[in-house]
């Protein structure tokens, strides 16, 4: 039964939480299901160990639900008070990995720290988060001011997004643009300052992308992928080979061929394409479906908050799911181009695992703490 949002109450809200959590728990599970189907074949010859994928994501789910039990447990204004400073970390990250991160596919996004590698730019998903959220309370009546209100912002935005470049990964860059504009706008910014913001960033971005040949033919590949059918458009011609083999109920679990193979990065970045052929139409609208039923369930719950930075982390957690599986979803089907973006608790990625359930443990914090206020309220 879909609630009524203007007549939620703090016991409804607990039901939404355990909702969340078991339904981020079960698609984990059956990510990784997903992943080792995937990816056996590939590990085997990478490793000689056809579950070597498997084993990482099952180790980075333990180390996930680690942290997010951490972060029930964390002072929300701990992180209040001190998000500058876990800002300026990651921004350190950020530069380190500049001179020492490891390089792959043309670009340098990993940094190891001992036997730890990581994906610094996965730590903005937090601590620019948490910046924001803050900011936003701090400037809440300044928002709609230019100089006061946004250039600010705009200039630590500007600096994550040169840093971002420098790897390069101009599409994170150009997802944080996204992300903020639409956060600023939920705080009240004025659509015209917002409208000038977009078409700076798109120069911006459309003479990045003339800089380098890679993008300009992923952006043709897009447009036409059979125009270069054995390079920029490989990716997403086979995604699309997937979708049509599927068809509507799907060739089965564990049956599908693109993953031999075919599809680069099956499991990773174009896991909804591996489903889409095992499972079908109906299985991808099935599961299209639970990522809808989701988003309700953390709307109802941001709404109900009052509290400004609560309410900052909280729809700010509820942007970044939903581009991000927006983008991916978008990517595999072929209505965006090509961007290297894993779908959230699904796809292979240690980093990406561990910090979204940080996030999810936020966003469960900030409620939880936001219904003790609400309780203490109605009672006095």
């Amino acid at each position: 039964m879909i609630l009524d949002i203007e007549k939620v109450v703090p016991g409804d809200l607990k039901k939404e939480r355990k909702f969340l959590f078991v339904t981020f728990l079960a698609l984990t599970l059956f990510g990784v299901l997903m992943i080792y189907e995937a990816s056996s074949l590939y590990a085997f010859k990478a490793s000689a160990d056809p579950a070597y994928f498997f084993k990482k994501q099952a180790f980075s789910f333990l180390v996930g639900i680690l942290f997010f039990s951490l972060t029930l447990l964390i002072d929300l204004e701990f992180l209040k008070r001190h998000n500058k400073k876990f800002l300026m970390l990651t921004f350190s990250f950020l530069i380190l990995i500049i001179f020492f991160g490891k390089s792959g596919g043309g670009a340098r996004r990993w940094l190891s720290i001992g036997p730890i590698g990581f994906q610094p730019s996965e730590l903005l998903k937090v601590t620019f988060l948490l910046y924001c959220a803050d900011y936003c309370n701090r400037k809440r009546g300044l928002i709609q001011n230019v100089r006061l209100g946004l250039i600010p912002l705009g200039f630590v935005l500007l600096s994550i997004c040169s840093l971002l470049i420098l790897q390069p990964d101009l599409g994170t860059a150009i997802f944080w643009v996204f992300w903020t504009i639409l956060f600023l706008f939920l705080f009240g910014a004025r659509r015209k300052h917002l409208g000038f913001v977009i078409l700076v960033g798109a120069v911006i971005a459309f003479f990045l992308i003339k800089l380098y040949p890679y993008r300009v033919s992923r952006i043709i590949a897009y447009f036409d992928p059979f125009k270069d059918p054995k390079g920029a458009g490989f990716q997403l011609i086979q995604s699309q080979i997937a979708y049509g083999v599927g068809g509507f109920w799907g060739v089965g679990l564990g049956e599908g061929l693109q993953k031999l193979f075919f599809l680069p990065a099956a499991h990773t970045d174009f896991i909804f394409s591996i489903i889409a052929e095992e499972f079908g139409l109906w299985g991808s609208l099935g599961l299209i479906f639970i990522f809808f039923v989701i988003f309700h369930k953390m709307f109802i719950i941001a709404k109900f908050s009052q509290d400004g930075f609560k309410r900052g982390i909280l729809w700010g957690i509820v942007l970044i799911f939903f581009l991000e599986i927006g983008i991916n979803v978008g990517v595999s089907c072929g209505l965006f181009p090509t961007k290297g973006l894993p779908l959230p608790f699904m796809s292979y990625g240690g980093s990406s695992l561990v910090v979204h359930y940080i996030l999810l443990g936020l966003f469960l914090n900030a409620s939880r703490q936001e219904d003790k206020v609400q309780n203490l309220s109605a009672k006095s």
